[in-house]
């Protein structure tokens, strides 16, 4: 996937291994928020997790110029979190995170902008995403960008998610691609 270019100057593109080391900041960096909101806060995340990201091409880097400014995860299906509300027509957007210093509206911009595209591309019907429940900012925030929730999934124990996901309730949010 080549570099794509996106509004206000940003760029997304497909992360690397080298990029290990700045997407481990971008997730600390990350947690801190999390933990100076009071809200959940995502676990250490290992290298050989995101190293397999990566290597299935589902990792990226928001860019400006030379300078990272946010990562994000997309998946292409999403059985585990959405149960039967999967239909295999969307994108998921996972854990955006933005670097230290980074304005968070340009990263959010970009992310949607690119999904949409990705949207566009694939024929897909829209974008999903998904937080804890008790994230009610973070849902308010989403819906803003005009998101809807679509409901609410408790997962006690799924073997194919990780050990954090485990007694949490998601609240589910879906857009319809732009057209």
């Amino acid at each position: 996937m080549s570099v794509s270019e996106y509004p206000l100057s940003l760029q997304v593109d497909v992360a690397t291994a080298s990029d290990l080391a700045e997407i481990r900041q971008v997730y600390d960096h990350a947690r801190t928020i999390q933990r100076q909101q009071g809200s959940t806060v995502w676990p250490e995340f290992s290298d050989a997790a995101i190293l397999a990201e990566i290597s299935a091409q589902h990792l990226f880097r928001v860019v400006d110029g030379k300078t990272v400014v946010g990562i994000f995860s997309v998946a292409y299906a999403d059985e585990a979190i959405w149960g039967e509300y999967e239909r295999g027509t969307h994108i998921y957007l996972h854990r955006i995170a933005r670097a230290a210093g980074s304005p968070d509206a340009r990263l959010v911009d970009t992310v949607l902008a690119w999904a949409h595209t990705e949207c566009r591309a694939r024929g897909l019907a829209g974008l999903r995403m998904d937080t804890w429940s008790n994230n009610a900012a973070l849902i308010a925030y989403y819906q803003r960008l005009g998101f809807e929730v679509v409901g609410h999934r408790r997962i006690e124990v799924d073997h194919r998610l990780p050990e954090h996901y485990h007694g949490i309730e998601f609240a589910l949010l879906e857009k319809t691609s732009d057209p």
